[in-house]
């Protein structure tokens, strides 16, 4: 799977997740879903994991977990799939800092949809067969979309 997008405004970037969000719980049945979101600061990760949240369901107010590392949410709604994790790891330094979270379990569970940014900073610990989702901040509203396998 390797796909590039341009993104010409907040909204696009919003629909493209919704389709990601549909696309990959129809495919994956069930799977673990894990997507590493890259890109400089004010990119679109937060946006991208927010519409892709609200598409499954969520009803709160997705937020970076910054300073909490992660949040998890449950979907009531999503044939197969019972949590999304959203996961920050901008103060991070390396992934070994996510173990006492239950990270290795929270990946490889059935059921779980794990939205990580800044995940080149623990990329050490993910799977492989993850989607990144990288995003090159092009102009005021512009982005570059590049959404591939890691294998």
């Amino acid at each position: 799977m390797r796909m590039n997008y341009v993104s010409h405004s907040v909204e696009d970037t919003r629909l493209l997740a919704r389709e990601q969000a549909f696309e990959l719980t129809r495919n994956y049945e069930g799977r673990p879903i894990i997507i590493a979101l890259e890109g400089e600061l004010g990119a679109g990760k937060t946006t991208f994991t927010q519409a892709f949240a609200a598409a499954l369901g969520v009803g709160d107010r997705v937020k970076s977990p910054t300073f909490v590392l992660m949040k998890q949410y449950d979907l009531e709604t999503v044939p197969g799939y019972h949590h999304l994790y959203h996961l920050d790891c901008y103060r991070l330094n390396n992934g070994a800092e996510l173990y006492p979270l239950g990270i290795q379990d929270i990946l490889e569970n059935h059921g779980n949809i794990v939205l990580i940014e800044w995940s080149e900073r623990v990329a050490a610990i993910l799977p492989s067969g993850r989607l990144v989702v990288h995003i090159d901040h092009i102009a005021e509203h512009i982005r570059n979309i590049h959404i591939y396998k890691k294998e």
